[in-house]
């Protein structure tokens, strides 16, 4: 049930577009999950060393890797994320600023392989709430044009029998 508050929160659909606007990195394609708690980028080549973690943004996935970015930062915490499954592993948590539609805002990311994904992003409920709403029939990003677009021999899977 909406409450007053939630008037002033932004509809989003089932898949949106983020902007990374201190990367200068634009329209990534990401997935809302309602049932993930964190919010996930898909990073690879990470290591730590001296206290500053450091990975490729995008590197090498299937969408978006020409968008691939070295990055460092000193401003990361370690955190255990538990799948669908119950399997737990340790995972980094690192801040950017992104933009989703007109809003601007500090959200956290767990680095991730997404590389079998092909979403690079999962936004989750920590980075959704007090922002926006969920419309699970509104999509801007149609997934079976990306995997056209880009080649991606996943498994067929049901919204590829929609019309």
């Amino acid at each position: 049930m909406a409450t007053r508050n939630d008037f002033h929160k932004l509809i989003i659909g089932r898949s949106e577009r983020l902007n990374f606007t201190d990367l200068g990195i634009h329209g990534v394609p990401a997935k809302v999950d309602t049932g993930a708690y964190r919010s996930a980028v898909h990073a690879s080549d990470i290591t730590e060393k001296d206290g500053v973690v450091s990975f490729t943004i995008f590197g090498g996935h299937p969408v978006c890797g020409q968008m691939a970015q070295r990055l460092s930062t000193n401003e990361f915490q370690k955190v255990k994320v538990a799948n669908s499954f119950g399997h737990e592993e340790e995972r980094y948590d690192v801040r950017f600023k992104v933009k989703l539609g007109p809003k601007i805002f500090q959200a956290k990311f767990t680095l991730a392989d997404r590389s079998k994904k092909i979403y690079p992003i999962l936004l989750g409920r920590t980075m959704l709430n007090r922002r926006f709403l969920v419309d699970t029939n509104e999509s801007a990003v149609d997934r079976v044009q990306l995997k056209k677009e880009y080649g991606i021999e996943f498994p067929k899977d049901e919204e590829e029998g929609r019309e």
